[in-house]
């Protein structure tokens, strides 16, 4: 008899039930590990408002992919039964001129869509089975739960290494999810003199207040908040980050960071185009850079930033999880009210 695991499957719009399926068998150059902790993504959230993930004819889908575990069968690896792994999600092909230039995340067969738990089953699993190739062994230093935000920490790492922060830099965030709070902590640690954040409301400011690396945070609802910015500032921002994919919270950062500012876009727009006001794009210069993931030695770095103690992604872990109460962990963070920041789940 085949052996089973408990799986939360999305089964229709905002609808996740808890099933047992088959393991997934082996193909060469696959290992199979048991889950020990898999981050919730804001991604996860638009595929279970759609109730669908990216892939076609995909029964049974399972998200889930910030995640880490142990290796039950290396299947002739390099990886030893008992090995703690984390994957990277970014299935790319390692063949292109893009994955030859060591750009991987711009890897031409993913074209940002192509990851475990968009296009093929996650981790929201007992047991999950991948590429050997995207498996990496986790430090003794860095936990279960530290591992299952590696992969928002990362795309947080990467934006800051392509804005150019310097020494004494001013910078904004615009949006209050996790990638934002990351970006705050690593822009101050990269040496930045003021680090603002730009929200509409306080409920998920708990873990990044306590933190203490924001300076300021403006509200986006406030009269006159570009030009108490711009004052601030003594003239605007050096970098922007825009983590929201919004017409209204891009153009905040066209319009608060300097003449010859960079904005660095993260978020993305559920729609393929939003209006940018050119004119003060061009005419002040403004750098408009798009971010997105990281390279793979990226990816390792960020494992080290955990590793050696630069940053400690739990802190801003506001709840763990059984995939039992995932259904109502997905209602929680489309709540308006409810305080919830990042939650992890431990099968």
């Amino acid at each position: 008899m085949a052996d089973t695991m408990k799986a939360a499957v999305l089964t229709g719009a905002q609808n996740i039930e808890i099933k047992e399926l088959p393991v997934p068998k082996l193909d060469e150059g696959e290992i199979e590990i048991k889950v020990s902790a898999c981050g919730v993504c804001g991604s996860d959230i638009h595929m279970w408002k759609a109730g669908k993930g990216w892939g076609k004819n995909m029964k049974d889908f399972v998200m889930g992919h910030e995640f880490c575990g142990v290796v039950t069968n290396p299947n002739g690896s390099d990886f030893n039964v008992g090995d703690r792994v984390v994957f990277w999600a970014n299935l790319y092909c390692g063949e292109c001129d893009m994955c030859r230039a060591g750009l991987e995340h711009l890897c031409r067969d993913v074209n940002g869509t192509n990851y475990i738990g968009f296009v093929c089953n996650g981790a929201y699993a007992e047991k999950f089975v991948g590429k050997a190739k995207n498996a990496y062994r986790l430090p003794d230093s860095v936990s279960d739960v530290a591992a299952g935000l590696i992969d928002p920490l990362m795309v947080a790492y990467h934006a800051i290494r392509k804005s150019g922060i310097k020494l004494n830099s001013k910078v904004l965030v615009v949006g209050t999810g996790i990638i934002g709070t990351m970006i705050g902590e690593l822009a101050k640690k990269q040496g930045a003199a003021y680090v603002a954040m730009s929200k509409r409301n306080d409920r998920k400011l708990a873990r990044a207040k306590e933190a203490g690396y924001f300076d300021a945070y403006f509200d986006e609802g406030e009269p006159d908040v570009r030009r108490k910015m711009i004052e601030a500032t003594k003239g605007g921002f050096d970098v922007a980050f825009e983590v929201v994919g919004a017409e209204s919270t891009l153009d905040a950062c066209i319009h608060t960071v300097k003449p010859g500012g960079t904005v660095v876009m993260i978020g993305n727009s559920m729609t393929e185009t939003i209006p940018v006001n050119i004119n003060r794009a061009v005419l002040q210069e403004v750098n408009l850079l798009g971010s997105v993931s990281c390279t793979r030695e990226e990816f390792t770095g960020t494992i080290d930033l955990i590793a050696n103690g630069i940053i400690d992604p739990e802190r801003y872990v506001t709840d763990i999880v059984s995939l039992e109460e995932l259904q109502s962990t997905f209602e929680r963070l489309i709540s308006k009210t409810d305080p919830i920041l990042k939650a992890v789940v431990k099968p």
